[in-house]
C-alpha cells in the first residue's frame, strides 16, 4: 500500500476524503444540518452513530439523522449499507443529497458494484444539482467518475477524467498529485494500448501515451530512456506532463552506477539443471534485448551493459560460489535458487555486495539481511490478491482444493489465515494427492452431495422405494479457490460441474495457465477466472517472451523470473525510493517492501476456451 498511489483508496479514508468535501453552493438549497468531517475513526463515532438511530426511531422524518449515522459508521461497510437502505433520500436537502450520492457510490465502488455505482452518479437530481457545483464538488465528481470507468473496464475514459482533473486543480501540488494519479494508471496499463498514442486523436492523451511507452520501453536501459525522455520534451514542450511531470518520472534518472560486472549463482547440475538453464534462457533473453537497445552506445563508448559470469553452485557450496563470485569482482549476485540456500543467508548481518536471491522465504519473523532482495514466485502474493479481490466482492464462505505439496499447502495454511483474518470462513478444504485423476469423490463431502444421497436413500427406505430424488449441493458456498496446473485444474472444473456447482464462482492462481492458448483442452475451464502474470497475455509486455513451447507450466514461468531478475537488478536503486511505481515485469508488476520483491497480478478469465483479460 505504501507504494501503490493509485489502488482503489482504502474504504474508510475514501469515505471521509469525500463528505469533507461536500460543502454547497451558494446556489444550492442551504441546509441547518452541518457537514460532518471525521479526522479519526473511534468509538466514540461509533457510539454517537448508534444514538442517532435511536434518535431517528423517534423522529417522523429521520432521513437526515440516518445520513449522519451512516457517515459516522465509516469503516463498516455493511453497517453504512443498512443505514443508507432506510434513507428516503426524497426527504434529503439537496446538500444532504449530494452527501448521500457521494457515500452510496463511494460503498457501492468499495465492493466492486461499479454498474450500481454509476447508476447514483447518473439519478435525475444529482445530475441537476451538479451543474451549480463549486470547484470542489466538481472535482470529487469527476474523480469518482474516473474510478468508476475504470473499474468498468475503460482505461481510457478513466484517463481522460483525471486529465480533465488535473486542468481545474489548483496549485502545482494538487495538479501533481493528479498527475501522478495518472502515471500510475498509465504505469499498469497493456503495451498494446501505450503503443496507441503514436496517433491518437486526443493531443493531451496521446502525449501521456507516448511518455508512457517510452517508460516501458526502455526500463532496463537508462541511457536510452534519459535520451528518449529528452527528445519526448522537445516534441511535447507546452504538454501538462512537460510542465510538471509526475514525480516517479524523475527516479529513472537516480538509477546511481549500474553493475559493471554481475554474478549467477545458480545449480546447473542434478535435479535443479533444468530449472536453472530455463531461468538462465531468460535471463539471457533479457540481456540480449538490452543489448539490441544499446548497440548504437555501445559503439560511442557510453553503454552499461553489465559482464555476466555464471557460478555453478551444485559444484560446490553456495557460500564458496558466493565468495568466489565476490573475489572475481562481481558487483551484484542473483542467486541462489535452492530455499535452503536463501535460508542460509537470512540470519547473515549483511551481504558484501547486493544479492537477488531467486527464491522467497515466507516468514514474517526472519531477520532480513541487509544488501538482500528477495524475489521469487511466491504463491502468497497471488493467493492475498485473490482474498482481496472475493473480499470486495462480498464473498464470505470459501472451499480451496489445493494440491499436497510444499507450495500447496503453504498456499492454502496462509490463505486460511488470511481469510479467517478478515473475517471470512473456509467452509472446507481438498487437498489432493498429485496423482489424483477424478476429483468427484475428493470434492463431494466438501459440497456435501454425499449427505443429500443419504438422506434421498433414506426417504426410499421409509417413504416410498419408488420415489425420484435428486442430490443437491450445499448452498452457502460463494467461491472456489482452485490451485493447480492446466491438467489438474481441466479436472476439478468438470467434477464441480457435475456436482451441481456448475454456478459457483471458480479463481485460480496463475498456474493455471501457461501462456499458449489451447482452446479445445480449455473449454472445461469456461468461466474460470484467475490471477494471471503480464507475460501469458496477449499485448501486455513490450516485448514478448517466448519460452520453450514444450516446457511445462513451471518451468516456463520460471523463464519469466529469469527475465524479471535482469530487470530487477537494473533498477534496485529506484524501487526502494518511497515514491517509486512498480515495475512492469513479466511475472507481474514488481515492488520493493522491507527487501521483499513483492508481485501484483494481473486477471483473466477462460471464455469458450480462450484466455481475456479482465479487471481485477
Amino acid at each position: 500500500m505504501n507504494k501503490n498511489v493509485l489502488p482503489l483508496i482504502a474504504y474508510s479514508l475514501c469515505i471521509l476524503a469525500f463528505i469533507s468535501g461536500c460543502a454547497p453552493t451558494t446556489t444550492m438549497e442551504t441546509s441547518s444540518t452541518p457537514v460532518i468531517e471525521i479526522e479519526a475513526i473511534d468509538n466514540s463515532d461509533l457510539a454517537q452513530a448508534e444514538r442517532l438511530l435511536q434518535q431517528a426511531r423517534l423522529e417522523e422524518q429521520p432521513d437526515a439523522l440516518l445520513l449522519q449515522a451512516a457517515i459516522l459508521f465509516a469503516g463498516d461497510p455493511q453497517r453504512i449499507a443498512d443505514t443508507l437502505m432506510l434513507i428516503d433520500s426524497d426527504q434529503l436537502t439537496d446538500r444532504e443529497y449530494v452527501q448521500f450520492i457521494l457515500l452510496s457510490t463511494q460503498l457501492d465502488l468499495s465492493m466492486s458494484r461499479a454498474l450500481e455505482a454509476s447508476a447514483y452518479l447518473q439519478q435525475e437530481r444529482f445530475v441537476f444539482i451538479s451543474a451549480d457545483f463549486d470547484l470542489e464538488l466538481q472535482q470529487r465528481t469527476i474523480r469518482l467518475q474516473a474510478e468508476i470507468d475504470l473499474a468498468q473496464g475503460d482505461a481510457e475514459q478513466s484517463l481522460q477524467g483525471y486529465i480533465r482533473l488535473a486542468a481545474l486543480s489548483r496549485g502545482q501540488r494538487d495538479t501533481r498529485a493528479v498527475h501522478d494519479h495518472i502515471w500510475h494508471q498509465l504505469n499498469a496499463q497493456p503495451f498494446s494500448y501505450l503503443k496507441q498514442g503514436r496517433d491518437h486523436r486526443d493531443t493531451q492523451l496521446a502525449g501521456w501515451l507516448q511518455l508512457a511507452e517510452l517508460n516501458r520501453l526502455y526500463q532496463a536501459n537508462h541511457i536510452a530512456h534519459q535520451q528518449a525522455l529528452k527528445d519526448w520534451r522537445q516534441r511535447w514542450k507546452t504538454h501538462p506532463a512537460a510542465k510538471l511531470p509526475p514525480t516517479a518520472l524523475g527516479l529513472t534518472g537516480r538509477t546511481g552506477k549500474a553493475p559493471a560486472q554481475i554474478a549467477l549463482l545458480l545449480p546447473l547440475q542434478g535435479q535443479y539443471e533444468m530449472p536453472s538453464y530455463t531461468l538462465l534462457d531468460g535471463f539471457m533473453g533479457a540481456y540480449y534485448d538490452l543489448l539490441a537497445q544499446q548497440q548504437d552506445n555501445i559503439e560511442s563508448g557510453s553503454a552499461s551493459v553489465p559482464r555476466v559470469r555464471i557460478y555453478d553452485s551444485s559444484a560446490e557450496s553456495m557460500q564458496q560460489a558466493y565468495n568466489i563470485a565476490v573475489e572475481d569482482g562481481a558487483e551484484l549476485i542473483i542467486g541462489p535458487m535452492r530455499r535452503s540456500e536463501v535460508e542460509d543467508l537470512l540470519p547473515l548481518e549483511s551481504l558484501p555486495v547486493p544479492t537477488i536471491s531467486l527464491n522467497r522465504i515466507d516468514n514474517n519473523s526472519q531477520v532480513q539481511a541487509k544488501n538482500l532482495y528477495q524475489f521469487g514466485l511466491s504463491p502468497l502474493d497471488e493467493i492475498s490478491q485473490i482474498a482481496d479481490r472475493a473480499w470486495r466482492k462480498g464473498q464470505r464462505n470459501v472451499l480451496i482444493v489445493a494440491p499436497d505439496n510444499g507450495w500447496g499447502n503453504r498456499a492454502a495454511v496462509f490463505f486460511n489465515e488470511y481469510w479467517n483474518n478478515k473475517g471470512g470462513t473456509v467452509l472446507s478444504q481438498v487437498i489432493y494427492p498429485s496423482a489424483t485423476r477424478d476429483f468427484t469423490p475428493l470434492l463431494k463431502p466438501p459440497l456435501q452431495i454425499d449427505l443429500s444421497e443419504d438422506r434421498g436413500r433414506q426417504l426410499k427406505r421409509f417413504i416410498n422405494s419408488r420415489i425420484q430424488t435428486s442430490a443437491r449441493r450445499r448452498q452457502d458456498i460463494d467461491l472456489v479457490v482452485v490451485l493447480g496446473y492446466p491438467m489438474v485444474a481441466r479436472q476439478i472444473k468438470p467434477a464441480l460441474d457435475f456436482l451441481y456447482a456448475s454456478d459457483v464462482p471458480v479463481v485460480a492462481t496463475s498456474h493455471i495457465y501457461n501462456g499458449t492458448q489451447q482452446a479445445s483442452l480449455d473449454r472445461d475451464l469456461s468461466s474460470v477466472e484467475f490471477s494471471a502474470m503480464p507475460w501469458t497475455l496477449p499485448g501486455q509486455m513490450a516485448m514478448p517472451l517466448q519460452p520453450d513451447q514444450r516446457l511445462h507450466t513451471a518451468y516456463r514461468h520460471l523463464y519469466a523470473v529469469g527475465y524479471d531478475a535482469f530487470l530487477l537488478h537494473r533498477n534496485l536503486k529506484v524501487l526502494e525510493s518511497e515514491t517509486a511505481l512498480p515495475l512492469f515485469g513479466a511475472t507481474g508488476l514488481l515492488s520493493l517492501s522491507d527487501g521483499i520483491v513483492e508481485r501484483q497480478q494481473k486477471w483473466a478469465a477462460f471464455k469458450r476456451g480462450k484466455v481475456v483479460a479482465i479487471q481485477p
